[in-house]
């Protein structure tokens, strides 16, 4: 059986083996210490911004608050009694019935007594924030892990972990370009060929470890500032928008999941694709059978390029649309022989659980076609 040829226009492209890595991850620790009195989730629960998770014991705090309070208060009465003794001295100074000395005794005074309701005001400040860190709450949207502490424990401020919580609407997919590509991407650039990711965000593909499609996408949001001179690879991070397994939120992706990352390289460019099963191999050398219009088999000598789907793009000028390629049969024919070629039966429709194999996305309107943004700056 025989097939024709495809001419489309493909992208270059490298893939890349990397892993899941949270967004936004905390791990939740008291600020002050005290005995856990309570705790308001269940292990592995999805919370709001502000959800109440833990409760430390306020009595004492509340005391302290109300010991700085009064010490305030009795600042300020203090702080009225110094002013108005200060404006009675004043009136007899100016009227020369007092001393300086005198006066000067009485101005600071008042000063001193100012400067403790300050120190006051500071207490209560503190003594009130004191307070509202025995009961912490979620600092954003996400999925909490396992409780490290159970309630009537002590926590000591800032040592103890309690539990930690991760955002998972969005994953970063971090990966390590070799230094080989990245020259590659950076002589492009040199060029003028392309702009550099930084100039010009670039969308990446995604399959997960159970997938053999690119049925997610992102895009790239960090280069790193070295290259690792152990490993001669370049980390990159590209964010990824987690879907959603139902209406409810439960996530497809979480982090640590291994994924494979596949960059566009370059500007799209038109190419010859055929079948990678028409494709053979002789000592190295690939090549396909051609029928020409006498139906005599030709072998034409090949040199491959990257496989997308299951076809491979053929560089060169080897063989074109109109020509007529074997794809099955291959060990059962010889060049100079004579066939008679049918045409190969249409590929079945692929699945629709899965996204197939795509190009990438054509810069945006007010982009140019050689804007397409690359890896490497």
């Amino acid at each position: 059986m025989v097939d024709r040829p495809v001419l489309q226009k493909v992208n270059d492209y490298e893939d890349f083996a990397g892993r899941t890595e949270p967004v936004k991850v905390v791990e939740l620790k008291s600020r002050v210490t005290g005995y856990l009195k309570q705790i308001h989730f269940k292990d592995g629960q999805d919370v709001e911004q502000g959800k109440q998770l833990f409760d430390i014991d306020d009595r004492i705090y509340k005391a302290e608050l109300g010991k700085a309070r009064a010490a305030l208060h009795k600042a300020r009465e203090h702080l009225k009694t110094t002013t108005s003794t200060y404006s009675l001295v004043k009136q007899a100074y100016e009227s020369g019935s007092e001393s300086k000395d005198k006066h000067d005794i009485a101005a600071g005074d008042m000063a001193e007594a100012a400067a403790e309701v300050e120190a006051q005001l500071a207490a209560v400040e503190l003594a009130e924030t004191n307070l509202r860190f025995c009961h912490i709450t979620a600092p954003f949207d996400g999925r909490l892990s396992k409780r490290l502490v159970d309630e009537e424990n002590l926590v000591k401020a800032d040592e103890t972990s309690l539990t930690t919580i991760v955002r998972l609407d969005e994953v970063y997919a971090t990966f390590d370009i070799d230094e080989r590509t990245v020259m590659r991407v950076r002589r492009l650039i040199q060029k003028g060929e392309v702009k550099s990711s930084r100039e010009l965000p670039l969308r990446v593909q995604i399959a997960l470890a159970d997938e053999d499609d690119f049925s997610m996408s992102g895009v790239m949001v960090f280069t790193d500032n070295q290259v690792d001179a152990g490993t001669g690879t370049l980390r990159v991070r590209a964010t990824i928008t987690n879907p959603r397994l139902t209406t409810a939120p439960w996530y497809m992706l979480s982090p640590g999941m291994f994924v494979r990352v596949r960059v566009p390289i370059g500007t799209p460019r038109d190419a010859v694709l055929v079948p990678e099963k028409a494709i053979g191999s002789d000592q190295g050398q690939r090549f396909v059978f051609v029928v020409n219009a006498e139906n005599t088999v030709e072998r034409r000598n090949v040199r491959v390029g990257q496989q997308y789907g299951t076809s491979r793009v053929i560089e060169g000028n080897v063989v074109s649309p109109s020509d007529r390629v074997i794809v099955d049969g291959l060990l059962r024919v010889r060049p100079g022989a004579e066939v008679n070629p049918k045409p190969a039966p249409p590929p079945p429709p692929r699945p629709t659980n899965r996204t197939a194999i795509t190009l990438p996305q054509a810069p945006a309107p007010h982009a140019k076609g050689k804007d397409r943004a690359v890896p490497g700056e």
